[in-house]
């Protein structure tokens, strides 16, 4: 399994289990993408509330999952984590709203 997919599963896994921020609740991580030198990781997410109160609720606990994907995954060098609103579902919302 690649970096990516692991990095992904692990950082839901934390979201769903281990965060009690009411912001992140329901926060789902659909795509990571690591620069070529895996110094830092895009992680792309879908949420129902507001985007910034949820990247700033994802920015705040960020130093959290890199700490504990370090320990779960045995990495060496943990990338630094900087959260991106999924374009996707951002486009599926509004379009959603024009039909409504």
């Amino acid at each position: 399994m690649r970096l990516q997919e692991l990095i992904r599963e692990e950082v839901n896994l934390l979201l769903r289990n281990e965060i009690r921020d009411p912001r992140l609740a329901g926060v789902q991580i659909t795509m990571v993408q690591l620069t070529g030198d895996g110094s830092c990781a895009r992680l792309w997410f879908t949420a129902d509330q507001e985007q910034q109160d949820v990247s700033a609720a994802c920015e705040r606990v960020a130093g959290f999952l890199r700490t504990e994907l370090a320990e779960s995954l045995g990495l060496k060098r943990t990338p630094e984590l900087r959260f991106r609103r999924d374009p996707a579902t951002r486009r599926l919302a509004l379009t959603e709203e024009e039909i409504i």
